[in-house]
């Protein structure tokens, strides 16, 4: 991967938007280096000249003018806060602040975060457009995507053609051109969840993980888990009188999410076997659906699984327990806890213990077993400490029990 000149700092930002339905039909082939999307003739042939500065790009309000679902579930989604979250906010100043070059550590965070800046120059972030993070307009006005880019892998295209997953859709809003990338491809995706410092450590690894997996060779790609088909039209009637009434999800639901947690992992207490006041437990934590190890994302993120006691009255008593996550180190050996210090001075990577797509780790504790204990509990949590100004969020993910009276 390349450099901090060459390299993007993303803080959490989800799975590039796409505007449609993915299409039944076979997937294309991944590879490091999108092909450009092959439009109709008629809009290949009159595609507008790229759009230049300030004015370049609609904002989200106006492309949900037309897009009316799709708009609702963007707005809900983290690409929509991704200029305007405190997190990112504190981080982005952070990194300014302990950066030799300060204009070049901003740059290279608002251009993930508010990646229109990379036309329009508003590195401030002062305009609407900006603050509209990681809008409609841009994702749909990428043409390809190529990864070994020196300066952004980003092709663009900002103009009245407007790409997509839909072969032959028609608009009376803007030209459309079909195009691969959006159709099911990772690297849109990975363009901003793949990071290398300026020391050579991934900070953000996710699209590597992906590909070193399974689901490469499955054909299956981010959207398939980050962008789910759910009610909605892609228009409004009155533009488009389509049959349609699916929707990609918008709201790209992503690694942080109770939801996706716990699709993703499969929690089973498989043993208790009780010698004395102790019980020996044996448990299991499956990667069942993440395309990626888990947590993903950033080291800020920890999954915890804890095994204990449950008493008559419901406490969780006794508790052990196993975390996973990566830790990454700064030159003096030491663990970076804030999400600006990741970028600007990991310098080695610590512990990996994360678990990778379709692994099982199987984990045995030693439990004390009080008298009256009505169960052995087992559970899996979610630690995100990305936020400096608060206490780590904890998510209860699921649990499990196991019931000694019946055993």
């Amino acid at each position: 991967m390349r450099n901090v000149v060459a390299s993007r700092p993303s803080i959490p930002v989800a799975v590039v938007i796409v505007m449609g339905v993915l299409l039944a039909q076979p997937r294309p082939a991944f590879t490091q280096s999108a092909p450009a999307p092959t439009a109709p003739a008629q809009a290949a042939q009159s595609r507008s000249a790229p759009a230049a500065g300030a004015n370049a790009y609609a904002t989200a309000a106006q492309c949900g003018t037309c897009h009316q679902a799709i708009y609702r579930y963007w707005s809900d989604s983290p690409h929509a806060r991704a200029a305007t979250s405190p997190v990112y906010r504190a981080a982005l100043e952070a990194a300014v602040a302990g950066a030799a070059d300060a204009a070049a550590a901003r740059r290279q965070c608002v251009w993930c975060h508010a990646p229109t800046a990379l036309v329009t120059g508003d590195w401030e972030m002062q305009r609407p457009i900006t603050r509209d993070g990681i809008t409609c307009d841009f994702c749909h006005t990428v043409e390809s995507v190529v990864m070994d880019k020196e300066d952004y892998p980003f092709v663009l295209v900002p103009g009245n053609v407007k790409f997509g997953p839909y072969e032959y859709a028609k608009s009376v809003g803007h030209e459309t051109a079909y195009s691969p990338l959006h159709r099911a491809s990772p690297l849109l995706c990975a363009s901003c969840h793949e990071y290398t410092n300026a020391q050579g450590v991934a900070v953000l690894s996710t699209y590597s993980e992906w590909k070193a997996g399974p689901y490469p060779a499955r054909g299956v790609p981010c959207q398939d888990c980050h962008m789910a088909l759910v009610p909605g039209a892609t228009a409004k009637d009155s533009v488009k009188g389509d049959t349609l009434r699916v929707v990609n999800l918008h709201r790209l639901v992503g690694g942080s999410a109770r939801g996706q947690l716990d699709r993703g992992l499969d929690l089973k207490i498989e043993s208790v076997t009780r010698a004395g006041g102790t019980a020996s437990v044996l448990v299991t934590v499956k990667n069942v659906a993440a395309g990626h190890s888990v947590p993903g994302g950033l080291s800020s993120k920890s999954l915890i699984l804890a095994v204990g006691t449950q008493s008559r009255d419901g406490r969780f008593e006794h508790r052990q327990e196993r975390i996973y996550r990566r830790d990454l180190k700064d030159a003096q050996g030491q663990i970076i806890k804030g999400v600006a210090g990741l970028f600007l001075q990991a310098a080695s990577v610590g512990q990996d213990n994360r678990i990778k797509p379709l692994e099982t780790r199987s984990e045995r504790f030693e439990v004390p077993i009080p008298e009256g204990a009505m169960a052995i509990a087992a559970r899996l949590e979610y630690r995100d400490a990305s936020d400096p100004s608060a206490e780590p969020g904890v998510i209860l993910i699921t649990e499990k029990a196991w019931e000694l009276s019946k055993r």
